[in-house]
């Protein structure tokens, strides 16, 4: 008799689950993933990535649910915000997908759950036995291979040989990120955008009839023998319908990596004694070798007020320092103008990392990111630990222990430490064992509590949480309307009032219609005007939008005059082609700061400086108005 196929057994599997399969307990933590992911888009989508999204590939309503399904994962990753796992940033796919077909599906919150329930599963599964190997968070790509087809094709009832062509033929093509793109610039969100539209195409191409290799994850020339350096296939299908993945979600709320996350908690703990940065001799944040070693690489990519979100995401020194200058760290950190405030960055320089062995022991020993992939490997485990770093087989747990048959305790220990000493000689302490919302951390109860305070400080309905309260016994059309509560309002939507619970307090209206300001600057770029007009209305457009930032997160705003001099140098060293482009780009830009300005933003004050070295003060809106007439 044939030996089923990992993927053959994922897919009869998940393909046949239902979500009374799962305990309680698990459909608590689907209702925490939803409401953390949507948390996480609405704050990719209010910064300024979010307007540049929003014109790549639309915004996360669309009526084509793949292009959806990517604005909503481009969205949430950008700010490294979402939730992680044992095995794999899960929603990314595992979520958008089922949310981008919700509606043309005609889900009910029932089938909703139950598709991202099979989603997580098979990608968190299949992820896993990869984990020891190059790629681990969000640089393993192929996670969303797994999410986006079983995401899609569990929500569309299809039977199990879909799923197994479905998944043989992406896992066929599967995604290897570089360092240099991921590491520090936008390339960042293509590690999940790329693999999961590679997963609804071989969606397509399954349901066409076009074949994949069913054994392609444990073939000798399959992916978990390019993947893995110590492949672990039986973490794929080992406790199927018991031991539930998705019960070592993991929650964040702070923006960046969770290597970072306790390190930033210890801060917060710290702002609240006060301290003048003046004061402040150095930082020492002691922590586990995942921190430490995040900090080591991300030293090397010399970070700064100039660099990329994905940069600023793995900066621990910038992130510790606005913690503790500011008692948090928000989504508008990673943009100006927080991010170019000298003092943050003067703190930054006084910051440093020490490697404790203890706290990396812990680490290892928890369930994620690593623990459970070590104790499945056992004896192997030792010479793929020493081979990364030699510290590690110092405090590797003994190989004796067996992996967890069930994740109701699982737990994520990436502790930290952080010493603040003053010139005086005192020093302030404060320790986390783990991160706030890391599993193992807090009950159920709790963790629905934070990760709906973070859907409503990302900007949400305080509809949208009890809506996810009762998601099981929503019908089709209660679970349109939260989806599109949860995402109406973010870039380039507009909030559709329909049969629900109750309708809409308002409709948030912008600072002005930049519809005929679009349109204007798409007319420019290609009219017949001077080079020198070009070159004005460029810079003019970049001016414009550094103020419009610093009005949208409640600066003091102020508008520099264009130099001539600015105007000459950009002339002498661009061509027409490379003006258009930058006239594109910039207007772009200030178009998608304006989408999301509310119109009471328009009374503020700015600040504007004259060529002559005065200032005068004067509204927002009708400066707006007189500074852009000239594109309109």
């Amino acid at each position: 008799m044939t030996r089923p196929t990992l993927i053959g057994q994922l897919a009869a599997w998940a393909g046949d689950m239902e979500l009374g399969d799962a305990p309680d307990r698990v459909v608590a933590h689907l209702k925490c993933q939803l409401l953390s992911q949507l948390a996480a888009a609405r704050a990719g989508y209010a910064h300024p990535l979010g307007g540049r999204i929003v014109r790549a590939y639309g915004g996360p309503l669309h009526d084509d649910p793949a292009r959806a399904a990517v604005s909503l994962a481009m969205a949430a990753i950008c700010l490294d915000y979402d939730d992680t796992a044992y095995a794999g940033h899960l929603s990314h796919s595992c979520v958008t997908v089922p949310v981008a077909y919700a509606a043309p599906l005609a889900l009910d919150g029932h089938q909703l759950l139950t598709a991202i329930l099979a989603a997580n599963e098979t990608a968190a599964r299949i992820t896993a036995a990869a984990t020891l190997g190059p790629f681990r968070g969000q640089a393993a790509g192929h996670t969303h291979l797994a999410g986006a087809v079983a995401g899609r094709l569990r929500a569309e009832e299809a039977p199990a040989g879909t799923w197994t062509d479905a998944l043989g033929l992406a896992f066929s093509v599967p995604t290897w990120p570089l360092a240099r793109g991921f590491l520090a610039t936008d390339a960042k969100g293509f590690a999940a955008v790329a693999p999961l539209q590679t997963g609804l195409s071989a969606c397509d191409g399954a349901h066409a009839g076009l074949r994949g290799p069913g054994d392609v994850l444990e073939h000798p020339q399959g992916f978990l023998h390019q993947f893995a350096e110590v492949p672990l296939p039986e973490e794929a299908v080992a406790g199927l319908g018991t031991l539930w993945h998705t019960e070592t979600l993991s929650y964040k709320v702070h923006p960046g990596s969770a290597y970072t996350s306790a390190a930033v908690d210890c801060a917060v703990d710290l702002h609240t004694a006060g301290i003048d940065a003046d004061d402040i001799a150095e930082v020492v944040v002691e922590g586990s070798l995942f921190t430490h070693g995040l900090d080591r690489t991300a030293r090397g990519a010399d970070i700064g007020p100039g660099s990329g979100v994905a940069a600023l995401n793995f900066s621990l020194p910038y992130n510790v320092a606005t913690a503790l200058l500011t008692g948090a760290l928000l989504p508008a950190d990673l943009a100006p103008p927080a991010v170019e405030r000298p003092e943050r960055w003067e703190l930054a320089a006084k910051v440093r990392t020490v490697h404790d062995p203890e706290l990396s022991r812990a680490a290892l020993l928890a369930t994620a990111p690593l623990g459970q992939a070590l104790r499945r490997a056992g004896k192997r485990a030792e010479a793929w630990v020493r081979a990364a770093d030699e510290r590690a087989a110092d405090v590797l747990p003994p190989p004796w222990l067996a992996p967890e048959t069930d994740f109701r305790w699982a737990t994520k220990r990436l502790g930290a430490r952080v010493v603040v000493r003053l010139r005086d000689g005192r020093e302030l302490r404060a320790e986390r064992p783990e991160a706030v919302g890391a599993v193992g951390s807090a009950d159920h109860a709790a963790l629905a509590e934070l990760t709906g305070e973070k859907f409503l400080r990302c900007g949400g309905d305080p509809e949208v949480v009890d809506l996810v309260g009762e998601l099981p016994d929503l019908g089709p059309a209660g679970t349109r309307r939260l989806i599109t509560l949860a995402l109406a309002g973010v870039q380039g939507e507009r909030e559709e009032v329909r049969p629900g619970r109750r309708r809409p307090r308002h409709i948030r209206k912008k600072v002005m219609d930049t519809s005929a300001l679009e349109a204007a600057y798409d007319h420019l770029r290609g009219a017949a005007v001077p080079d020198r007009t070009l070159a004005e209305v460029a810079l003019e457009a970049a001016a414009l939008a550094a103020t419009a930032r610093q009005v949208l997160t409640g600066g003091a705003p102020v508008l520099d005059p264009v130099a001539p001099e600015a105007v000459a140098e950009l002339l002498a060293s661009a061509d027409r082609a490379l003006l258009a482009d930058l006239l594109r780009r910039n207007a772009s830009d200030l178009l998608g700061v304006l989408d999301r300005t509310p119109r009471e933003s328009g009374d503020t004050a700015v600040r504007v400086r004259l060529p002559e070295g005065t200032e005068r003060p004067e509204p927002w809106a009708r400066l707006l108005h007189n500074r852009t007439a000239g594109a309109r």
